[in-house]
């Protein structure tokens, strides 16, 4: 006959514990910098020759790497779906760009350009691509990836309520810092009425997201495509995505409106395509090269940039993180399990 095993003592329970701190600690870090290095580095937002900058490299960081935490923990603990993330990515998105960096309502760009597709006093075109930008390569690709490295951590919350406040402290910094660098870029000034707008916008947009409660749905058993195809299927969507940008800025012989809706279109029609694979048995590794293929088209959407310019430095940084992209892939993707 066994004898029944010992209770657990205390210093048994605080290892448990800790040990579960520590394998949550990792994810953490890990999206903290996976955020800006995806949505800000690798399409040339942040290129070498502004790392000199030493305020606008800790705003982008306080900014995307606490805000997109918050953004996966608060998916986590309300259990939310797809839909739900997507709409708190938009959420995030706009406090960045349009309270933050102001960059949907200033006639004129960051750096001084005119934007196309304009009307009452709102950058239209824009709106929708910077939007559409952050939610897909800063928000859910980001948390993707993290989950794809740490599938064991990937259901579970990962911040204590205690430090819960700190990175809503440190999310808030980067939004003020965002704000700092804005006016000190530009004369533009928001209304109060465009900065209630936007408040009202973000919250309508949170309270949806939390009715998008995630519901265990069957997987209809069918035949996926190959990992190739999902990663051919993300660097075309992205490369229209980033065609679309530069329109933003050269404009077309046609009314905006057009550009606007075929935008929507195409982001509905990823959507779509995504939604379906899901269904029918998406695994870790197509969610891998879809995402890869998509943050390939942001790195060579940011070598056209850089190249246009007169740094040959940021050039070949540039290069440097297209070669780290694709190492970073084939070791990730190693590590992803078939599932």
């Amino acid at each position: 006959m066994k004898t029944p095993p010992d209770p657990p003592t205390a210093r048994d329970t605080a290892q448990v514990g800790s040990g579960g701190r520590r394998h949550r600690v990792a994810p953490v870090v890990t999206l903290f910098f996976m955020a800006p290095l995806l949505g800000e580095v690798v399409g040339a937002a942040l290129r070498l020759s502004y790392f000199v900058q030493p305020l606008r490299v800790v705003s982008i960081l306080c900014f995307y790497g606490a805000g997109v935490v918050l953004v996966r923990e608060i998916a986590q603990r309300l259990r939310l779906n797809g839909w739900g993330m997507v709409l708190l990515g938009l959420a995030y998105a706009l406090i960045e760009e349009g309270l933050a960096l102001q960059t949907i309502f200033n006639p004129q760009g960051m750096d001084g350009e005119t934007m196309y597709g304009r009307a009452a006093g709102v950058n239209w075109f824009w709106a929708v691509l910077v939007c559409g930008y952050h939610v897909v390569w800063s928000v859910l690709i980001p948390i993707g990836v993290v989950h794809v490295l740490f599938p064991r951590e990937s259901g579970s919350p990962w911040l204590s309520p205690r430090k819960l406040p700190v990175f809503g402290v440190v999310f808030a910094l980067g939004t003020a810092l965002f704000t700092l660098i804005s006016l000190l870029r530009s004369d533009f000034r928001l209304s109060i009425v465009e900065i209630g707008a936007v408040l009202t916008i973000v919250g309508l947009l949170i309270g949806a997201a939390s009715r998008c409660r995630a519901r265990d749905t069957p997987r209809v058993p069918r035949r996926l495509p190959g990992t190739m195809r999902a990663g051919w299927t993300g660097l075309g969507f992205g490369l229209v995505w980033f065609a679309f940008h530069l329109m933003a800025f050269i404009g077309g012989g046609i009314s905006f409106v057009w550009w606007v809706l075929a935008a929507v279109l195409v982001a509905i029609a990823a959507a779509v395509i995504v939604a379906r694979w899901m269904r029918h048995g998406w695994t870790a590794r197509h969610q891998l090269a879809a995402s890869f293929g998509a943050v390939l088209a942001a790195g060579l959407f940011g070598l056209l940039l850089v190249s246009l310019g007169d740094r040959l430095a940021d050039v070949v940084f540039e290069v440097i993180v297209i070669g780290g992209l694709v190492a970073g892939y084939v070791w990730t993707r190693r590590r992803a399990g078939p599932n």
